[in-house]
């Protein structure tokens, strides 16, 4: 009895193991997907409340990979009383993200961290935190099971952030097995294990054969609202110069 309590255990930690080298792999060829060096995007963000009532916010979208990671730059061009907003992130493998937020009305630079971070960004659906540059190392990873999504065969694997300052517990991906994109994702919150968001990249684009979302999909079940972002007049690898990115374009 005790030799097939050994064994059966010995099975079930090997699946365990299995699933969790799975998962690495299914997530390790979706993170090394090839990415633009820079690029540059007008983009739509149109947020809609519980009550339907919509806003509308167009941005200007600069980014660049560093050593460090993928840095941003937005600055709204509108409407008017968002207008010059601008929001930096520069990114760091071994710590957390700098994202600062200069508020023209106010002439001051927001800094960005800790729990503010779990706050809605410019009021849309999508938190500080989603806005920061994610790495395959940023993560843990768990197979879950094979689904189809949308007419895809795809990968269902957990994500658990390695820093526990996050705003989710964990984050459920949907990876297409043919191109190893991740075209949905669940996010559950940290305090409740709720799950509170989900994001779905509901078009693709290929750009010099890199994938890139150009309309992404946020649902927030928590407050009921959601957010559309759409990508327009996008170009990569255009040599942007790395002072776009700098604490003086911010208030420039």
């Amino acid at each position: 009895m005790k030799k097939t309590i050994l064994l059966l255990t010995l099975m079930l930690f090997d699946v365990i193991i299995f699933a969790d080298q799975k998962g690495e792999e299914i997530a390790k060829k979706c993170f090394d997907l090839l990415s633009s060096k820079d690029s540059y995007s007008v983009s739509t963000m149109l947020i809609i409340d519980k009550n339907q009532n919509k806003k509308v916010r167009k941005m200007e979208v600069f980014t660049k990979d560093s050593a460090e990671g993928t840095n941003s730059f937005i600055r709204f061009i509108e409407p008017a009383d968002v207008k010059d907003t601008k929001f930096l992130t520069t990114a760091h493998k071994k710590s957390d993200d700098e994202q600062r937020l200069f508020l023209p009305a106010l002439g001051k630079v927001r800094r960005i961290s800790g729990s503010t971070k779990e706050e809605k960004f410019m009021g849309s659906d999508l938190s500080y935190y989603d806005m920061e540059d994610h790495e395959y190392e940023d993560f843990t990873y768990k197979y879950i099971k094979d689904e189809t999504f949308n007419n895809m065969d795809c990968s269902v694997i957990e994500m658990y952030p390695v820093n526990t300052d996050t705003p989710y517990s964990k984050q459920t991906a949907w990876i297409n097995k043919t191109d190893n994109f991740m075209y949905k994702v669940e996010c559950y919150d940290k305090k409740s294990s709720n799950k509170i968001k989900t994001i779905i990249f509901t078009e693709i684009k290929k750009l010099s054969g890199v994938l890139i979302p150009t309309i992404i999909d946020v649902n927030n079940h928590k407050d009921l609202s959601r957010t559309v972002l759409k990508r327009d007049n996008i170009k990569i690898n255009t040599g942007i110069k790395d002072d776009v990115f700098s604490l003086q374009n911010l208030t420039r």
